[in-house]
């Protein structure tokens, strides 16, 4: 007890709250493997909203939403990209994301990685920064408001379904 009580006296006043909470609560955080934590995300975040990549590809003849790929670029320069997608790798899609869509912007985005699994969190971080959240009435009650997507199977199951696919600048199956 003693040891315990000099321990957070020399830590900043800041950090003594964090240091007092038992370890075990920080152990048991870091135990949710990634899958986990993605199916966690899809079943409690009812504003991302999940699409295959049959119904994006049908989606982009009616009404085109703002697609994002946020692989990492090595993985862009390997398998190309979905036709006139914004290249932002999750790493820098929160500080970069409103340099190329606005938050009023009134289109749909849809993000996808590589199987489906990193653009849950993209998703999820977009929902976080107010896109594709209406705040207040909507005036128009037969218009709805954006969505956020995340692409089911990602560029694997896009490729797989033999979609075009966008490589250094060339549209090709």
């Amino acid at each position: 007890m003693l040891a315990n009580t000099l321990r957070l006296a020399r830590l900043s006043p800041a950090n003594r709250s964090l240091a007092a909470i038992p370890q075990r609560t920080f152990s048991t955080l870091h135990q949710k493997s990634f899958p986990a934590l993605v199916q966690e995300i899809k079943a409690t975040n009812k504003d991302i909203h999940y699409l295959s990549p049959k119904d994006l590809h049908s989606l982009q003849k009616k009404q085109p939403p703002h697609v994002i790929d946020v692989r990492e670029r090595h993985e862009v320069q390997t398998t190309g990209t979905i036709p006139g997608a914004i290249v932002l790798p999750r790493g820098i899609l929160e500080r970069d994301v409103s340099k190329f869509i606005k938050q009023s912007d009134p289109r749909d985005i849809v993000v996808y990685c590589a199987g489906g699994f990193r653009s849950v969190l993209a998703a999820e971080s977009l929902v976080r920064l107010g896109y594709g959240v209406t705040e207040g009435e909507v005036e128009d009650k037969n218009k709805e408001s954006p969505k956020v997507w995340s692409l089911d199977e990602g560029m694997d199951g896009w490729v797989k379904n033999g979609f075009q696919v966008e490589k250094d600048g060339k549209v090709s199956k």
